[in-house]
């Protein structure tokens, strides 16, 4: 059987993490990792695969707790769509007054 080697990316992008977060933990050795001619860093997909049963899975949500919290949320992260819908509202109401 072949093995078969994934790019740095393609890596980061099968174990769900950044770059940045696989870098480190090839670095501090929890994850071997293969140079190709030297130049090109690789990893076995059986390696990310018994990495992947290692990592602990993130349990629970990291939402907003209380009704509160997520009024906050959605008026911040909608406030351009609110803005825009009272100034089309108030124009709407000149035009047509």
């Amino acid at each position: 059987m072949m093995n078969k080697f994934l790019t740095f990316e393609e890596a980061a992008h099968y174990l769900g993490m950044p770059e940045a977060d696989l870098q480190k933990v090839m670095e501090k050795g929890k994850l071997p990792a293969y140079k190709i001619g030297g130049i090109y860093t690789r990893f076995k997909v059986e390696d990310l695969n018994a990495y992947r049963r290692r990592i602990p899975k993130k349990t629970g949500q990291k939402y907003p707790s209380n009704f509160g919290d997520s009024v906050k949320d959605f008026l911040y992260f909608n406030d351009f769509y609110i803005y825009s819908g009272i100034a089309i509202a108030l124009i709407l109401y000149f035009i047509f007054k």
